[in-house]
């Protein structure tokens, strides 16, 4: 038998994210995603909450708050608890592969004066905190020059359509 567990999400974070840590010293970020589904003539909204690792969550939490555009790219996890009142609950994260920082929220302009939208891209693994200041107010200074050496670019997203 096929299995599959593969999901692709851009949206808002609903919440700056949330960076705690095991008791064994291993960074977890946590963060809310909202994303638009548009039905015809009307809007909605899906809530997701969306888990990162190690230095993937670090990335996220220093350089994205709430009300960003991000994608991320992951897979499911179905949980399972015995809540305090005795109660049986469940619950389906998004666990973050790999992140894309895509353009501010504000309108297109990503505040360091290039009129257009930023983006970096962020996975899980050894790359993990090497990316991710590209775009971001604050974030350390860029230049075309640094990107020189790398084989790829990040490609700039201001709205996906599916």
């Amino acid at each position: 038998m096929v299995s599959f567990n593969r999901v692709v999400l851009a949206g808002n974070l609903t919440r700056d994210p949330e960076l705690r840590f095991t008791n064994s010293g291993i960074p977890v970020a946590n963060f809310g995603l909202a994303v638009n589904r548009v039905r015809s003539k009307n809007e909605e909204v899906d809530f997701f909450d969306v888990t990162c690792w190690r230095e993937l969550g670090e990335t996220v939490t220093n350089y994205k708050k709430k009300g960003d555009p991000i994608l991320v790219e992951g897979r499911l996890q179905y949980r399972s608890w015995e809540a305090n009142d005795g109660s049986k609950r469940n619950k389906v994260d998004v666990v973050a592969d790999n992140v894309q920082f895509l353009g501010s929220s504000n309108g297109g302009s990503d505040g360091n004066g290039s009129g257009g939208s930023g983006g970096a891209r962020v996975s899980a693994g050894s790359r993990g905190g090497d990316e991710g200041g590209s775009g971001r107010r604050g974030g350390p200074e860029v230049s075309e020059e640094d990107y020189d050496d790398i084989p790829f670019r990040a490609v700039n997203v201001k709205r996906l359509v599916f």
